[in-house]
């Protein structure tokens, strides 16, 4: 975890486009910004063209930080918002294969990939909500604030997510 004051430090510097502090900001955070882009986009190439479209704008984006926020709260608002624009622009639905390779696998590992499957079945609007709250661990406010929607829209989306999930899951 970056000092918050040599974190303000570097962001002053990559917003001018310092590339040690730039460097010094994507060890910290890209971790967080992949993970964040990986849950909503459901692939890795997806998640690391997220994660190198957030950190090749972010000398750009800085001048919007306006620090009502740590450093990490505003990227995940930044990733959120770039792996779904991603998603919309690609327009797809994503099948993840089990192969007959995997039928040796532990039950749990099974499960996970049944989850997985099941959140890439959802639509986009529901999978975004159900990752940010329950994965994210964000609030209703929080996810409407990223998604530009109404904490009630948030919390409808929320329980249409929960039962397509729990559909999905007793069809597997």
């Amino acid at each position: 975890m970056i000092e918050a004051n040599r974190e303000g430090r570097l962001v002053r510097r990559a917003a001018d486009g310092d590339h040690e502090a730039l460097n010094a900001l994507y060890k910290e955070h890209s971790d967080m910004v992949f993970a964040v882009a990986y849950r909503l986009t459901d692939s890795s190439p997806d998640a690391k063209d997220v994660l190198q479209d957030v950190f090749v704008k972010l000398p750009a984006t800085l001048k919007s930080f306006d620090r009502r926020s740590s450093l990490g709260t505003w990227l995940r608002v930044v990733a959120t918002r770039a792996a779904l624009q991603l998603v919309r622009a690609r327009q797809r639905r994503r099948e993840v294969p089990i192969g007959h390779e995997l039928t040796s696998c532990p039950p749990a590992v099974l499960d996970m990939i049944a989850l997985e499957r099941a959140l890439a079945a959802l639509p986009d609007s529901h999978r975004a909500v159900i990752v940010l709250k329950e994965i994210e661990g964000y609030s209703h406010k929080e996810i409407a604030d990223f998604l530009d929607i109404s904490p009630s829209a948030s919390m409808a989306r929320l329980s249409r997510a929960r039962a397509s999930l729990r559909a999905v899951l007793g069809e597997m």
